[in-house]
């Protein structure tokens, strides 16, 4: 069995049909959504609907903190990520469309953990699902990582930090991407927590999309998968309340 692991999808319709494209191309049926479907991008509306669209192939889509925020109030954010929390607010709230309810129902339906086994999918951390990260520098914070640790059942993922990598339990490490042959790394029945990276706005230098594929107990691959960042930069640029910024930076993956 395989499944498919996403997460901070910001508003990026491009990257989030490439990423699907990507997902049906390998046979893959059952996904799971850490949140962070919105915040960011351009296309809130369209990136909801796609979602929406998938039926029952989405096993469970978690709330992110900027899902909260356009519900809530964006404590804590920039700028530059408030404005565009206000501008998704208000194209969630002025949609007329056959949706619109169902969307905002949406949002105030979903929970912030989930559970499959020994499986543990979250946003943020096993400790603070919504907002708390998990950087690669914190493997030298042995008490933070050792609570994080007695939290998880086996295996967690989750996302928030848009940077893909593995935390092990035993030598208490993190490795990114450039340390895994084919982007791949076996299991071996230690506990894990894996960042799955993100969907749409990348943050390790590298502007591809980017999830996860979990077979089993045997193996979790990193996917990486261009897409029209162009587009996207293009309908950024075209809208006042998104900085430039949040266009630019899809270029170089940061």
């Amino acid at each position: 069995m395989k499944r498919a692991i996403i997460s901070d999808i910001h508003s990026n319709l491009e990257a989030f049909q490439a990423v699907l494209a990507d997902i049906d191309s390998q046979g893959i049926n059952d996904i799971y959504c850490l949140g962070d479907l919105v915040g960011y991008g351009p296309n809130p509306l369209e990136c909801i609907d796609l979602l929406f669209s998938l039926g029952s192939r989405i096993k469970v889509c978690l709330l992110g903190n900027h899902d909260n925020a356009v519900l809530f109030d964006p404590d804590g954010f920039n700028p530059v990520a408030e404005r565009a929390v206000f501008w998704t607010r208000k194209r969630l709230e002025e949609d007329r469309s056959p949706h619109s309810e169902e969307r905002l129902i949406f949002f105030g339906e979903r929970q912030r953990s989930f559970r499959e086994g020994d499986l543990m999918f979250v946003h943020g951390s096993p400790r603070n699902p919504l907002n708390e990260y998990v950087f690669a520098d914190d493997i030298y914070d042995e008490g933070k990582m050792e609570k994080l640790f007695s939290l998880v059942p086996r295996y967690c993922f989750q996302g928030h930090t848009h940077v893909p990598g593995i935390f092990t339990e035993r030598k208490l490490c993190n490795y990114c991407l450039a340390d895994l042959e084919n982007n791949r790394f076996e299991l071996d029945g230690q506990k894990l927590m894996i960042n799955v990276g993100s969907v749409g706005q990348p943050r390790d230098r590298d502007p591809r999309a980017c999830y996860v594929v979990m077979e089993d107990d045997r193996w979790i691959e990193y996917r990486r998968v261009p897409y029209d960042i162009e587009t996207t930069c293009q309908k950024v640029y075209a809208i006042d309340e998104l900085d430039n910024f949040l266009g630019d930076r899809l270029k170089i993956g940061k």
